[in-house]
């Protein structure tokens, strides 16, 4: 049996290949198919501010508090536009959990409206599976979401929803590269390693990696085990949900010169922590629909990317404009 410490997320889609788009940071166009099997986007300045949310959760609660999921979802929306204008990112990450199930065969109509919210927001943006991000019909979701304005989504079903976000410069030199991955419903799985394996067998042995982040729901099994050994620093309020994950993805990654990697999932945790060189970061968790409101603010996470040294800074921030990231001892527990 799996050693995992919970099983309340369900899920959905698999695979490998990659379709592409491309857009200028500040100046968008329509996605569109590319040989080189990527999305790409030119940026216009060296650094690069790449803000994410995470469990968004559209529509829950719909099916037994219709009022109070309304309100809760037009708060979402509205502290979305304010932390845009708060921290003016060039690319938007929507990390898993967009819209919440598919309840009466309703999926469709709630990954439609929730595509508009964010493509009304005007950036860029990419797009991640999470287990709540259910539908009937997934051809239909992966066209929608690859049509949507301003969308970078290179998933199909074929390929299951994992894609790489390149970032350009007006030169056409690739800057940064963002793995946008599929965990299913069991966490990190097969289909991303497949995928990674099949990106791996394609450079050439002298090609010159940019700047890499993966992107993806669930997290890994090292998340618990970076918290656990105290090389870890943040807020931790739940028990690390990385479903049945072995931890056997991290070499993988590693190997593939990923250097950090981005999820959601659990609403309360927000840290992070180096394995194996590889930095572990909870986004903050973003929907009022979404469970733990009281017990960690609601917001959004900020990285701010510099491809010339490879450096990452990150901080949540909230919609009041408040900023955090932890201090060098910073650890804290905190009850629901």
């Amino acid at each position: 049996m799996p050693e995992t410490t919970c099983s309340r997320r369900e899920f959905l889609a698999t695979g490998t290949t990659v379709l592409a788009g491309t857009a200028l940071l500040g100046h968008i166009s329509t996605a569109v198919a590319s040989s080189s099997g990527t999305s790409m986007i030119a940026a216009n300045s060296s650094e690069i501010r790449l803000l994410q949310f995470t469990d968004l959760h559209f529509f829950a609660g719909i099916s037994h508090e219709p009022e109070i999921s309304e309100i809760q979802r037009q708060q979402t929306f509205d502290d979305m536009r304010r932390l845009v204008d708060l921290t003016r990112p060039d690319l938007l990450a929507v990390t898993g959990d967009f819209w919440h199930e598919n309840p009466d065969g309703r999926g469709l109509e709630f990954l439609h409206f929730s595509v508009e919210k964010v493509a009304d927001l005007g950036i860029p943006w990419v797009f991640t599976w999470g287990n709540h991000d259910h539908l009937d019909d997934y051809d239909k979701g992966h066209k929608a979401l690859a049509q949507a304005r301003h969308s970078l989504y290179g998933g199909t079903s074929k390929n299951g929803g994992h894609y790489v976000t390149r970032i350009k410069d007006r030169s056409d030199r690739i800057l940064f590269e963002l793995f946008c991955l599929n965990t299913e419903e069991r966490g990190v799985g097969e289909g991303i390693k497949n995928f990674l394996r099949q990106m791996l067998s394609q450079e050439q042995s002298d090609q010159k990696r940019p700047m890499r982040l993966g992107a993806f729901h669930i997290p890994l099994r090292q998340y618990r085990d970076v918290w656990e050994n105290g090389n870890a620093f943040g807020v931790k309020g739940e028990e690390i949900c990385f479903e049945e994950e072995d931890g056997s993805a991290l070499p993988l990654l590693r190997e593939a010169g990923i250097q950090a990697v981005i999820c959601g999932h659990d609403h309360t945790n927000d840290y992070s922590g180096f394995a194996e060189g590889i930095e572990l970061i909870y986004g903050r968790a973003s929907g009022y629909n979404g469970y733990g409101n009281q017990t960690l603010k609601k917001g959004a996470k900020l990285y701010r990317i510099d491809p010339a040294t490879a450096a990452l800074h990150w901080e949540s921030y909230l919609p009041d404009g408040t900023r955090w990231h932890p201090g060098p001892t910073e650890r804290r527990s905190i009850a629901p």
